[in-house]
């Protein structure tokens, strides 16, 4: 301890070069920050992914999708709305996302590199040469592949990465003038776009795609009131700017539509999965641009009013700023992006990491307020506070630490990095504040005054909690039954992942996706593979049917909306070709009889066909009549095929109850001769809602014992250990009681706050230290100590909780409503941990500690202080 305080007291001048900077160096990287809004949440390996990403690779129509979707109140079959479908179907076909700053970017990399590699530079230029187009996808993609042997930034190798499918990122489309239609023409199968000019009546496109099983509920909506364009694109989901010029793109052609045909007033809605990216990388941007700062504001206005002096002010605030600083600038230099939770964490940062500088100021002015020099204050406030500081940095950082047990990967890098903004900013508190304090020139001077408020706080503490130690059992009593029914009530949590309802009511993407959901397809697509494992394993009846019987079980579960397979296809084709008799409206049986007219004799001639040479048959007249749709739902060797289903949903419980009806199904339908695969939207969010739920109970546990053990260790008393850590638990089972009580879901957001209480335990361990200081300094009973360090600590307590909470608070103006209940809620919770802190401890000291013996002491009582600290 001496050769630490002599170090920042010689070196101090050195001390804050060196501070300031490494904060340059970490600011002069925060521009190199990126953002990841993938809304999944989980890392690519995560099998909830990994099986629509594998699908990807077998099937078209697989990719993420924007829905523009065209209301008439009264038809949509009429020729202006038509006109519309036609030429904004036209115009997404030839969405190009790359942009001038795109080419200005390439043609740097170009220049820099093409030295090492000039096949590098020459592809670049073959690109450049006559501007971006569509065409150029093979040639970035060669050049991607090039990029691969190259020393390329996080930055540059993102770019490249995107490139692509920026230049081409139409994947396929789905429309009245995209999707196949199957009528026959004069006996000969026709397959065609109904929407394929501007020249066909209104009248006439509806007769042909009216009761198209293939069409209803998707292209169109049964009143005939909407229509949906489907944009499959290829852009890459950790894409996040590209998402968002993908929606600002859309956007543009509508209103560039409107604008040159007034005539044309149909409402608009775009919504899909990747709205939903592109609205959260929004909005994330929104919350940093606006919650940094209001948290700066209020954070300092509390230390003004708490301290009411410049360097109570200055000092915790250099604090969190550096620790925030270094904490965002190493995530540049580790490559880990920002996304929806890690955009909270500056707020949290600046909330949380001031703690450490708060208690060294506050103990600073309290012995500078007793006639020490600066000097002396400093050194007795080390002295007091290194040990509870550090321990409690060791305890909170471990609680964020265990958080990564989740594959949850946002939440994973939101505790990796707390973890190092709470030790960046024990580094910076314990350096920072003794080499500025020492090196300034102030007077011995006892000044009350600032210390009344503080005073009068802690006399009125000592009161309410003295009342409960003289009740301590009746108290206990009470508070066990308030623990029972808070228990009780923790077991009926509902965890529930939301989709859009996280947005707010008025917001633009959140009344499109509703809208879509309400009265067309809906915007949570699903697949179910079902793999024959040899070629042509598919075509055949008896795995058709079993298809078939899956569309039709999918299409009784209460949201889905509508399915789409090879069934369908065939069911449809064999429709047209026997004049749309809707007796034919089925699949083939096993064998068929097909009558036909011998022209030469002119008599019906009846032959027995098997019933899967003609699926077969009705599989090759499709892609004979230029059909090209088959490939959404088979691959090219007929192994496999895909059923797509869409649910008018974005909640999590509802696809759970879903899967789980469909997993009973399967077991009791599913032919031995395949395999079953689900993928898509409901697969990843229940993967999502397991993952916290798991998360939340393995985290909890690992991080609790982890800090109970460290506890132990530090206080050298297994009892003192549990002591500190009792209010963590009690915390833990009282804030999921008061959720669950006030109707609050476990999600995404709300799930942070067990790692942030489990790690806090610094209220705990203060309180704790100052009742062990006093009993080792006088010959005090174990309840005169408590009260003691009630009056003293408790003021500190409620400060801290005072300057968390509000600080949190500040996310409730966050657009994104998962954070916004999380500033809520962590004020709840903080406010629980510190009321739990000082009760528990008072109700349960005796039980806990026993009496010291107390040392030889000098006749000054801060003497004694100083000495029990050493001796305890």
């Amino acid at each position: 301890m001496e050769t630490y305080l002599q170090f920042v007291d010689r070196w101090a001048k050195a001390i804050l070069l060196v501070l300031f900077s490494i904060t340059v160096f970490f600011a002069s990287q925060l521009g190199k920050l990126t953002n990841d809004s993938n809304p999944y949440l989980l890392p690519e390996t995560h099998p909830a992914r990994k099986s629509i990403l594998d699908m990807q690779q077998e099937f078209s129509g697989t990719f993420d999708a924007a829905m523009i979707v065209i209301h008439n109140e009264k038809d949509i079959f009429n020729r202006t709305s038509l006109d519309a479908v036609y030429e904004l179907t036209q115009s997404s076909r030839k969405l190009m996302l790359a942009t001038p700053s795109d080419a200005d970017y390439l043609d740097t990399l170009a220049n820099k590199y093409g030295e090492v590699n000039p096949e590098f530079q020459k592809l670049a230029t073959d690109i450049l040469k006559d501007g971006f187009s569509q065409s150029d996808f093979f040639v970035a993609d060669q050049l991607l592949e090039l990029s691969k042997t190259l020393s390329l930034s996080q930055a540059e190798r993102a770019f490249m990465d995107y490139l692509p499918r920026r230049l081409n990122p139409i994947k396929e489309m789905a429309g009245l003038a995209a999707s196949d239609n199957i009528i026959t023409q004069d006996g000969t199968l026709k397959i065609f776009k109904s929407l394929h000019d501007k020249i066909v009546p209104a009248e006439q496109i509806k007769q042909e795609v009216m009761g198209n099983e293939l069409m209803l509920n998707s292209v169109y909506s049964a009143d005939n009131k909407s229509t949906m364009i489907t944009v499959e694109l290829f852009v890459k989901q950790d894409d996040a700017d590209g998402q968002v010029r993908a929606y600002e793109a859309i956007k543009h052609l509508v209103d560039d539509y409107r604008a040159r045909h007034p005539e044309f007033t149909d409402d608009v809605y775009i919504a899909g999965v990747p709205i939903f990216i592109a609205e959260q990388k929004k909005l994330t941007d929104s919350d940093l641009a606006t919650l940094l700062p209001m948290v700066l504001l209020i954070v300092g206005g509390i230390l003004v009013v708490f301290f009411r002096r410049p360097m109570g002010f200055v000092l915790p605030m250099l604090n969190v700023v550096m620790c925030t600083i270094w904490t965002l600038g190493m995530m540049s230099l580790f490559r880990v992006p920002m996304d929806l939770v890690t955009s909270a964490l500056p707020v949290f940062l600046i909330t949380i990491c001031g703690a450490d500088a708060i208690h060294m100021m506050n103990e600073y002015y309290t012995q500078h307020n007793s006639g020490l020099t600066p000097k002396e204050a400093v050194k007795k406030s080390l002295r007091a506070m290194f040990s509870p500081i550090v321990l409690t940095t060791v305890t909170t950082v471990a609680g964020f630490l265990f958080s990564t047990s989740t594959n949850i990967s946002s939440i994973q890098s939101f505790g990796i990095f707390m973890a190092v903004g709470l030790f960046s900013a024990q580094i910076i508190s314990l350096l920072l504040i003794p080499a500025w304090l020492n090196l300034t020139r102030g007077k011995s001077k006892v000044d009350l005054t600032k210390a009344s408020g503080r005073e009068r706080l802690g006399s009125a503490l000592e009161t309410f909690f003295g009342g409960l130690i003289k009740r301590r059992k009746a108290s206990l009593i009470v508070f066990s039954l308030f623990m029972v029914g808070l228990g009780f009530m923790a077991t009926k949590i509902v965890v529930e992942d939301a989709g859009s309802d996280y947005f707010s009511a008025t917001n633009e993407f959140r009344k499109s996706d509703e809208f879509v959901n309400a009265h067309i397809a809906g915007t949570s697509p699903g697949w179910v593979e079902i793999a024959g494992g040899e070629p042509n394993a598919i075509l055949n009846t008896e795995t058709v049917a079993f298809i078939d019987k899956l569309d039709q079980f999918l299409l009784t579960q209460e949201n889905v909306t509508y399915t789409y397979s090879i069934a369908t296809y065939i069911k449809r084709m064999n429709l047209a070709l026997h004049d749309m008799n809707p007796e034919y409206n089925r699949l083939p049986n096993r064998t068929e009889i097909v009558t036909s007219i011998d022209p030469e004799t002119n008599q019906e001639i009846s032959e027995q066909i098997s019933g899967d040479d003609l699926i077969s048959q009705l599989v090759l007249l499709y892609e004979n009549g230029g059909g090209s749709d088959l490939n959404n739902v088979l691959t090219r060797d007929f192994s496999k095929a895909a059923v797509l289903f869409t649910m008018n949903t974005t909640r999590a419980t509802e696809y759970q109850t879903l899967l789980n009806n469909l997993d009973v199904w399967l077991a009791q339908n599913k032919p031995a001769n395949v395999n079953i695969q689900v993928a898509g939207t409901p697969v990843i969010w229940t993967g999502v809602l397991h993952e916290i739920i798991k998360g939340q109970l393995t985290s909890f546990l690992l991080a609790f014992s982890s800090i109970c053990v460290v506890l132990m260790l530090w206080l050298r008393s297994s009892k003192l250990g549990l002591l500190t850590a009792l209010p963590l638990a009690a915390t833990m089972v009282s804030y999921y009681g008061i959720m669950a009580i006030l109707g609050i879901e476990l999600n995404i957001g709300t799930a942070l706050i067990s790692f942030i209480v489990v790690g806090i335990v610094d209220y705990s361990v203060h309180y704790l230290h100052r009742v062990k200081d006093h009993l080792a300094a006088t010959n005090a009973s174990i309840d005169e100590s408590l009260l003691y360090a009630v009056r003293h600590s408790g003021a500190s307590i409620v400060f801290n909780v005072a300057l968390f909470s509000l600080g949190f608070l500040t996310l409730l103006f966050s657009q994104f409503k998962p954070i916004a209940y999380l500033g809520g809620l962590v004020a709840l919770a903080l406010t629980i941990s510190g009321f739990m802190s000082i009760f528990l401890i008072s109700m349960l000291a005796p039980w806990f500690m026993r009496r010291e013996k107390p040392p030889v002491f000098d006749t000054t009582y801060e003497t004694n202080i100083e000495k029990a600290g050493e001796y305890s």
